[in-house]
């Protein structure tokens, strides 16, 4: 159902939707969002008008990132017919257990019938796919033929490629994209779905959400903005353009005051521990672990050659035998490897010093003699995080070692 006029990109359908942006947010504005809620419509107005075609949405839990966008997807299904294109990690993540909830706030605050001016009320779910309907006293009245929102995964990534259509699925919406963990070629996967989904449209826009957990989470190195998403402070946003021109808006979203207050109260009484892993939480940066420093005393140096690689950048390991410790790893942060230098990596074998993982017989027997034994330690504690991205990553390589 489209209730405004279709135009299409210099005239051609082949291109997409011409949406009319200001409308979208004319109508979002309309529904009066509470004023802690968090709303998308500054980012893509100006992600919009810079040429974006990828949003990052990071903060902590409980700011309503996806609630937002949703609501900007039922207003683009509302006026143009558009399909929201869901996307977990996993299809269990998908599962309606789980799901079940996702509008929640959408429908506690009739925001559905707001935006169709009172036509449709409700949504339900079929066949991994939401639908408007107008339900009285229970029951369904009527429900829309066409899907509002379509679920998918990357795990199932194969299949959307070769079986999965979306003419109108213009707004593509990545939630929790950092996980856990991540699956190797896991942005390649991501980017076969977008490119099954949008074809040669040019109208379709990726919005990828999450809460911030990982420092140095692939994404950031799959969208060339490692480095930058770095400096980018809570409550900073930053237009990062690719060496080929591609613009990703990039925003760590902070909370307003309101909410901010009642979550401080809320962290002293629940969650005031000294723990970096609770910042999805308390909201503070990003969550790290706390790692054994490197401790005091003398250690002879055994051997200083070892690297990891990993998203463009380096870390080296120290064999050395501490005064007291005794035979120990100590991990820096490397700007530059040698000639002699021995590179433990999962990229391509470009490069002869290049190992694969940590490669095979004596070495990879002592450095998990050494973590084993808590005889690994960081010169500060993003190495410690970097490294442990890198362990995380490569346990996920199908190739046996």
């Amino acid at each position: 159902m489209a209730t405004q006029a279709i135009e299409y990109i210099d005239n051609k359908p082949l291109y997409g939707i011409r949406y009319d942006w200001e409308l979208i947010f004319k109508v979002y504005k309309q529904l009066d969002c509470p004023d802690e809620s968090y709303d998308p419509s500054r980012s893509l107005r100006e992600g919009t008008r810079a040429g974006c075609r990828w949003w990052l949405g990071m903060s902590k839990r409980k700011v309503g990132k996806t609630t937002g966008y949703l609501l900007i997807g039922l207003i683009m299904h509302w006026l143009y017919g558009t399909e929201i294109q869901y996307i977990r990690q996993r299809e269990e993540m998908n599962a309606p257990k789980i799901t079940k909830d996702m509008w929640a706030i959408i429908l506690e605050y009739g925001y559905i019938e707001k935006i169709t001016d009172g036509y449709y009320n409700s949504i339900r779910y079929e066949s991994r796919r939401w639908y408007l309907c107008k339900v009285t006293d229970g029951c369904v009245e009527y429900q829309s033929d066409e899907s509002c929102c379509s679920m998918l995964s990357i795990d199932n990534w194969m299949n959307i490629k070769s079986g999965y259509s979306a003419p109108l699925g213009d707004l593509i919406v990545f939630d929790e994209f950092i996980g856990a963990t991540y699956y190797p070629d896991e942005f390649v996967h991501l980017t076969q779905i977008i490119s099954t989904i949008k074809r040669f449209r040019r109208s379709s826009i990726i919005i990828m959400l999450a809460n911030q957990i990982n420092l140095y989470s692939q994404y950031f190195h799959e969208l060339c903005i490692a480095d930058a998403v770095q400096s980018i402070p809570i409550g900073g946003r930053s237009i990062i353009t690719s060496s080929r021109g591609t613009k990703v808006y990039v925003e760590r979203i902070e909370q307003s005051e309101t909410v901010k207050r009642q979550d401080e109260i809320d962290v002293q009484l629940y969650y005031g521990f000294e723990n970096p892993k609770l910042a999805s939480i308390t909201g503070d940066e990003w969550a790290t672990d706390n790692y054994q420093h490197i401790p005091e005393g003398d250690a002879q140096q055994i051997y200083n050659h070892i690297y990891i690689e990993y998203t463009n950048k380096y870390a080296r390991l120290d064999l050395v035998n501490h005064e007291t410790l005794g035979l120990c790893c100590f991990i820096h942060w490397a700007s530059r490897t040698y000639p002699d230098s021995l590179i433990l990596s999962a990229e391509e074998r470009t490069d002869p010093r290049r190992i694969y993982r940590t490669g095979r017989g004596a070495m990879d027997i002592l450095l998990r003699k050494l973590y084993s034994d808590n005889r690994v330690y960081y010169a500060t504690n993003d190495v410690g995080a970097f490294v442990d991205s890198y362990l995380a990553y490569i346990r996920k390589l199908r190739t046996p070692v």
